[in-house]
């Protein structure tokens, strides 16, 4: 009774004072809480604002540069090819090339984007939390990472059969643009033969095997995560176990929890790198085995520029075989053709007449024996001035997607309007030109699909006599013409 009354007397005593206090304390801590409230309620959203900001500065230019440097792949591998010579491009096929163009190209864009961050990130992530796992208990972090290791396992043994499946799954998506490519492109062909069932059937079973053959990828590639999971989830419980032992308070529970849990996340994350890493590879090995291959005809380093020629060809004891023939398309052949003079090739079909061109044009080298011109062999000379003293017009007449007046001046950019004109009088193509709706600005659709053959074989014809070379090769260059034109 006297304790309780003693209680009672300080805090009735004492309550009208403490509510004094605390009246004056609120009233003197009222402004200061005030200015802090508003400058925090700034600070998130200020802070906000810059990280986001940041986030966005960051991700355009990892964006920017990885987009930059397939860009500037890109741009490589295609003067790579442009500039390969003829036996490249008969051993490959155009969709093959198109696809490493588009299709690698983007798969090396998405792995720049996605892992260049990550890749620098996460391991210095795991770095820190190794160490202050260390720091808080060094027993139990090398209880934790004694499984981590083993999350290298899965990669080691899956690595080679998920590339593998990668490398298939690109050439099957090369084969499906290859079956799209050759279908467009001889379109009138499948409709003239009532194919189209057929390229149907012929793409279905090429996207089937894509398919296929991504979903073998996948499952390749997407068991390596799973596994790394397990093995890390036995691995944290058996630090769970440790924790467990070893009584630890709940602070530092927790906060080995958190630590192992922070270790766990970006293991994760290098495990999913690595499967976008393996498609990656496989690209970017199908590209730089184009970019590092050498063409067949090059340039020798001492190679002189043909800065004028009269247009003197000798072939001596010329023989010349396709790669992958049994058989010579030309052998031991000697010719000798003087300038200012026409001579014309006779023979049949296969007797190697477009083969003698091709050689004069230096888009192969002989197998054995010399071309020359004016007398110096064609591999001492540059092939840009080689080429550029001839025209040629082949016996299958390409034109571009383009108005008729850019493709006469494909013989020689920056040729003026003028000089266009009277090569296409002199091929007798201009009364044609001026009857289609835009004249010389008709855009004649794809290799010139609408024009008729007569049409297209004038416009080629023009295109090399606006080119006004020395040496004018013809391959059959008025096998579609009616004999009148020809005569002409």
């Amino acid at each position: 009774m006297a304790i309780a009354r003693v209680t009672s007397t300080i805090f009735h005593g004492t309550a009208p004072n403490a509510m004094g206090l605390s009246s004056n304390l609120g009233q003197l801590d009222t402004g200061p809480k005030i200015n802090s409230i508003i400058l925090i309620c700034l600070a998130i959203p200020a802070i906000m604002a810059v990280r986001s900001l940041c986030s966005y500065g960051s991700t355009y230019c990892m964006q920017w540069v990885s987009n930059r440097v397939v860009s500037d792949i890109r741009v490589q591998l295609f003067s790579k090819m442009v500039r390969h010579s003829m036996d490249f491009f008969n051993k490959m096929r155009s969709g093959f090339l198109m696809s490493r163009i588009t299709n690698d190209t983007r798969v090396m864009q998405m792995a720049l984007t996605s892992v260049s961050s990550d890749v620098f990130k996460q391991p210095i992530t795991i770095v820190g939390a190794i160490i202050v796992l260390l720091l808080m208990d060094w027993k139990f972090t090398v209880v934790t990472l004694i499984l981590f290791p083993l999350c290298l396992l899965p990669l080691r043994v899956y690595g080679r059969r998920a590339k593998q499946a990668v490398q298939n799954e690109q050439e099957g998506m090369a084969q499906m643009v290859v079956t799209m490519q050759e279908t467009f492109a001889g379109i009138r062909v499948v409709k003239s033969f009532a194919r189209e069932a057929y390229q149907e059937k012929e793409f279905k079973r090429s996207n089937q095997l894509q398919f296929s053959q991504m979903m073998r990828m996948i499952r390749s590639m997407e068991a390596v995560g799973p596994l790394v999971e397990i093995i890390a989830a036995i691995g944290v419980g058996m630090a769970l176990l440790y924790v467990y032992m070893a009584n630890l308070s709940v602070g530092r529970f927790f906060g080995l929890i958190s630590g192992i849990f922070i270790l766990y996340d970006p293991i994760k994350t290098l495990s999913r790198i690595h499967i976008v890493m393996q498609r990656s590879i496989a690209a970017t090995t199908a590209i730089f085995a184009i970019l590092d291959s050498k063409p067949a005809v090059e340039d020798t380093p001492n190679a002189m520029v043909l800065s004028s020629s009269e247009g003197r060809i000798d072939f001596e004891n010329v023989t010349f075989r396709y790669a992958n023939r049994a058989t010579d398309a030309i052998s031991n052949l000697t010719l000798h053709i003087e300038p200012g003079k026409t001579h014309a090739l006779v023979g049949a079909s296969g007797a190697g007449k477009s083969t003698i061109l091709s050689l004069i044009l230096r888009l192969y080298d002989p197998t054995s024996g010399v071309v020359k011109i004016d007398g110096h062999d064609l591999r001492s000379v540059t092939q840009k001035s080689l080429r550029e003293r001839m025209g040629l017009v082949t016996q299958e007449t390409f034109l571009f997607h383009d108005s008729i007046f850019n493709n006469i001046q494909f013989g020689r950019l920056g040729a003026t309007p003028e000089d266009i004109y009277a090569a296409a009088q002199a091929a007798y193509a201009h009364d044609f030109i001026m009857a289609q709706p835009k004249g010389y600005q008709t855009v004649i659709g794809d290799k010139g699909c609408l024009l008729s053959g007569g049409q297209q074989q004038r416009l080629a014809i023009a295109r090399a006599i606006l080119k006004n070379a020395p040496i004018l090769l013809l391959d059959e260059a008025t096998s579609s013409l009616d004999s009148e034109s020809e005569q002409q």
